[in-house]
């Protein structure tokens, strides 16, 4: 059972400002272009969970840290082949290529373009790579980045709970399609429900999640997970793991719950409130545990528009 925390603790939380550490990790990335960056070494650049991270950073960015890094470094590769004698083995490896090929690839691919034309004065058509990623266009200035948080219909009053440590069985989908996980759940619940069906234990169930561990690359992003879970009360019942069924931790501790309400397809624009609006505005610290979303009614016997899912948000 969840329980309300103490206030007065929460107001003595020291605020984190948020939008200078993800500042930092900007003017990182623009300064070592030629090195590996990925979501790790940059949430650690802006001292922040990489589970949090990245959704912080696409809230405020409208991209994926991938996104980001690969619009900079082919922006630098620009820059570099407009100089005369530019040698397109040296620009690429000065951005982060292994060769001169993998750069004119990237270039193809998300501009349609080659360091050829670029060194002959052709113009980068950049809304392509905009386009192509499902995004808006970032903001050129990554000194004092413009922040913008995307906006959302959510009521952004979360109320603040304790939840105790417990365990969910898990089922694992993958795959975004057109930016939404939709396919992958479907198939990941479907596994689960069924493995419960089969062993006796749907009626048992109290509770069902989704957890979104991993930063997605690219709207058609094939490898991105989401696990969906269901908890019981009490100790864990027996049953055989098979598949990808996984016991996994939904780690206890102090929450912010926000409720969303409709259809699963807005989701994504509740989450970008809170990680774009409500935590810069307040400055509550996260825990190092990835957040979840608790279905509370069953989907299947009401209409979308009555959909309700708790959004949980690990705090400090």
């Amino acid at each position: 059972m969840a329980r309300m925390p103490d206030k007065q603790t929460l107001a003595q939380v020291q605020p984190v400002r948020y939008l200078d550490l993800l500042a930092r990790a900007v003017a990182y990335i623009g300064e070592h272009l030629a090195e590996p960056l990925d979501n790790e070494r940059l949430a650690q650049q802006a001292a922040m969970s990489p589970f949090h991270f990245h959704r912080m950073f696409r809230a405020h960015f409208g991209t994926t840290v991938a996104g980001y890094v690969t619009w900079r470094r082919l922006q630098r590769a620009c820059e570099l082949l407009a100089h005369d004698g530019a040698v397109v083995l040296d620009v690429a490896l000065a951005v982060g290529y292994e060769s001169a090929q993998a750069l004119a690839k990237a270039m193809r691919r998300e501009l349609d373009t080659t360091p050829t034309a670029v060194r002959a004065g052709a113009a980068p058509y950049w809304q392509r790579l905009f386009e192509r990623r499902g995004i808006a266009p970032v903001q050129p200035d990554t000194q004092h980045p413009a922040l913008q948080p995307h906006a959302t219909h959510m009521n952004l009053q979360p109320r603040l709970v304790e939840l105790p440590d417990r365990w969910v069985l898990t089922a694992t989908g993958r795959g975004m399609h057109e930016g939404r996980m939709s396919r992958a759940a479907e198939q990941a619940f479907a596994e689960l429900w069924a493995a419960l069906a089969q062993a006796g234990l749907a009626e048992h169930v109290a509770c069902t999640v989704g957890i979104l561990p991993d930063e997605p690359e690219h709207p058609e992003d094939p490898q991105v997970r989401i696990w969906a879970g269901a908890g019981f009360d009490g100790e864990q019942p027996a049953i055989r793991l098979r598949g990808s069924l996984a016991w996994r931790p939904l780690p206890g501790g102090r929450y912010a719950v926000f409720t969303h309400t409709g259809s699963f397809d807005g989701l994504h624009r509740s989450w970008r409130g809170v990680y774009g609006q409500w935590l810069p505005a307040t400055g509550y610290a996260l825990r190092d545990t990835p957040p979840f979303e608790h279905y509370v009614n069953d989907p299947r016997s009401l209409p979308p528009e009555q959909w309700r899912t708790d959004l949980h948000v690990p705090l400090q």
